[in-house]
């Protein structure tokens, strides 16, 4: 990714500190997220500091974990929250997560980078949202396709007729006069359905199949 595409305000603050921002940001998504050693850097740059952790929440056997903190850079303060479960974590330190988390987080907000930019220990914690909102774009995408290729009948209706058509070609080529006969009326009766609610991936079917015989 290009330097020019990334937030003018973020690739000088990594400048001063001696970073690049394609060394060190990252687009998970569409989203811009910054890893924790450059976090860490912008901290001790900018004389951001800390106050002991408050545990919240601890419940080592569930490996759940919420610490609160409070972050300091001159006269500005900041606190949040720092949480780490196995719903929005994989790492096997809870604490430390929950820890990274809530220091990456206030120290973001207090160089004015946070919502414009996420660190990479708080991106799993959204990454699974966003995979579930592309999930549900794509199925809402293949739905129009679905739309346009089948109209109001739909895919399941569409395939099933799609089916039909297989062994009624078969039968077709029967050596009994009735059968074939039949076989085709039911084909026949299947291509003006398709034909009526405008399903030509029914159609073509048909034609492969009965057109494709009639000119053997």
């Amino acid at each position: 990714m290009p330097t020019y595409l990334y937030p003018e305000n973020v690739t000088n603050a990594l400048k001063e500190i001696g970073l690049k921002s394609e060394d060190c940001l990252w687009d998970c998504h569409g989203q811009y997220v910054l890893k924790h050693y450059a976090c860490e850097r912008l901290a001790a740059h900018n004389g951001i500091t800390w106050d002991d952790p408050e545990l919240i929440e601890n419940d080592s056997d569930a490996g759940k974990v919420v610490i609160k903190l409070w972050g300091y850079l001159g006269d500005k303060s900041e606190f949040t929250f720092g949480e780490a479960t196995p719903k929005n974590s994989k790492n096997a330190y809870p604490y430390a997560m929950a820890e990274k988390r809530a220091k990456d987080r206030i120290i973001l907000k207090l160089i004015g980078f946070h919502g414009e930019i996420y660190s990479e220990d708080e991106a799993e914690d959204f990454e699974e949202e966003v995979k579930a909102l592309e999930k549900a774009e794509k199925k809402e995408e293949q739905e129009k396709v679905d739309t346009s290729v089948y109209g109001k009948i739909g895919r399941k209706r569409a395939t099933e007729e799609i089916k039909k058509l297989t062994p009624l070609f078969a039968k077709s080529k029967s050596d009994d006069k009735k059968v074939r006969e039949e076989a085709i009326e039911d084909a026949q009766k299947i291509n003006k359905w398709a034909a009526k609610h405008n399903l030509a991936i029914v159609q073509d079917r048909y034609y492969k199949l009965f057109e494709n015989k009639k000119s053997a």
